[in-house]
């Protein structure tokens, strides 16, 4: 598990492959999310349903939403090697 934060966290951090570190990261944080989990209340009284894991989820959804990637990262760089742009798989990864 240990991995998958750090893979996700660096191609978030170099914006390589955003779309899909931020689909697992939106798929983690909803992870956490549930095993805190106290219904009607998160961690404390004051907290209802939203949390930080509800934030956090919503900014990646909003990265991949504006193709972070390819303004502040690494995808556009990406997309002019051959196996990205031409590939079928690879190009998923960062279109």
């Amino acid at each position: 598990m240990g991995y998958g934060h750090l893979l996700i966290g660096l191609s978030l951090l170099v914006g390589l492959m955003v779309r899909i570190s931020a689909a697992f990261g939106i798929l983690l944080m909803f992870v956490y999310w549930l095993a805190h989990i106290d219904f009607p209340y998160i961690e404390n009284p004051n907290n209802f349903i939203v949390d930080y894991h509800i934030v956090y989820g919503t900014i990646l959804g909003y990265l991949t939403y504006k193709h972070a990637g390819f303004v502040w990262g690494l995808d556009a760089l990406a997309t002019k090697i051959p196996a990205f742009r031409d590939g079928e798989t690879l190009h998923q990864l960062i279109a």
